[in-house]
């Protein structure tokens, strides 16, 4: 494996090994991933309808947005981690597919639909909305298609107009207005965050600073290391919400080029260190969000820290993932898997993609 580089946090250690190990076990993911997209391309499409089966062998219902979310995350990072012709129009054939998604009847103006394809939808998940968001932001990323932009804004206009509390701000759940969390709030920042990068329309930095405004002053957790929690009444920390939280603040940090921003990011990183695991035994979905961040953080800093905990996740889930018959059904541990879930596979073919299309820190 070449020799161990020990990278101290806090507590926490994560040895990497040499870059030439590195550099080929990136090659490694790539091929893993391109495999896993085929793998699932033949597993889980369902031609005839249009879209992904939430299980495989079929069960006879569409994949729903949770579900599907890490599938288009994962035809999206192959892509940007090796944007071959036909990579990118398959990034290009499963986002357009992917506005099957979108209920115009929703509030009158439309939002996302929790399962493809249905309409009217009933209730309507605002987190639902925000990966679907984020998702196009990378497909955006992958192909430089402006339509991909064009979806991420709708959506954010979505959840801005009928999730966020104007009169005491905050992010609701759902459109039943419940109760709120911190999942779409962590969400709709990022994609305010990054289209304000792409297109510098005021419009998008006023929302992100609201959102961030409220965030710090309702929810961060000092008994976590002032972590956000998951809402002004309920201080739990969850790693996905952090780490779109640390993409968010890079994004801005890049756009308004202010550095406390990305010093707030590296705050962020570091107290997740040393409040979750550096194997964090939850579920490859979150996880995943969580070590794409962490991912996002590295490509600005270059600290190989962040690099590193998605690296041990990664070769770990290479190690334990692999189901009997070949598909990545297990999770990261090699234990439970909901058999035959899409979101299982993908959020851990997704994990080797993102790899892929970061570049590993030099020796």
């Amino acid at each position: 494996m070449g020799r161990l580089l020990a990278l101290v946090l806090t507590s926490i250690s994560i040895p990497l090994p040499s870059h030439a190990t590195l550099v080929a076990d990136r090659a490694n993911f790539q091929q893993l991933a391109e495999q896993g997209v085929a793998q699932m391309q033949q597993g889980w499409w369902n031609a005839k309808k249009g879209w992904y089966d939430n299980r495989s062998p079929d069960d006879g219902q569409l994949a729903s947005m949770w579900s599907s979310y890490p599938m288009m995350e994962l035809v999206a990072a192959v892509a940007i981690a090796d944007p071959t012709p036909a990579n990118v129009a398959l990034v290009n054939t499963t986002f357009k597919a992917g506005e099957g998604l979108w209920d115009p009847t929703i509030d009158g103006t439309g939002g996302i639909a929790w399962q493809w394809g249905l309409s009217p939808s009933g209730n309507a998940y605002f987190d639902d909305a925000g990966w679907w968001g984020i998702a196009y932001l990378d497909a955006y990323r992958a192909t430089g298609k402006a339509r991909w932009l064009w979806d991420a804004g709708r959506v954010l206009a979505y959840i801005d107009r009928y999730g966020w509390d104007t009169a005491n701000g905050g992010m609701y759940w759902d459109t039943g207005h419940a109760y709120k969390t911190s999942e779409p709030l962590a969400a709709a920042t990022l994609i305010a965050a990054t289209l304000y990068r792409i297109q510098h329309k005021k419009y998008y930095l006023n929302l992100a600073t609201k959102y961030l405004t409220w965030a710090d002053a309702k929810t961060l957790n000092p008994q976590a290391g002032n972590l956000y929690g998951r809402s002004a009444t309920d201080g739990t920390v969850m790693d996905y919400v952090e780490g779109m939280m640390i993409a968010a603040h890079v994004q801005l940090c890049l756009a308004t080029k202010q550095q406390s921003y990305c010093n707030s990011a590296e705050s962020l990183a570091q107290a997740s260190l040393n409040v979750f695991p550096e194997l964090h035994p939850w579920m490859p979905e979150p996880d995943t969000i969580y070590l794409q961040g962490m991912l996002d953080l590295y490509a600005y800093d270059g600290n190989p820290t962040w690099y590193a905990l998605a690296y041990a996740n990664a070769t770990t889930a290479e190690a334990n993932a692999r189901g009997d018959d070949g598909r990545w059904t297990k999770d990261w541990w090699g234990y439970w898997a909901d058999t035959g879930v899409l979101y299982a596979p993908a959020a851990t073919l997704e994990l080797f993609a993102w790899m892929a299309a970061t570049p590993p820190p030099a020796s």
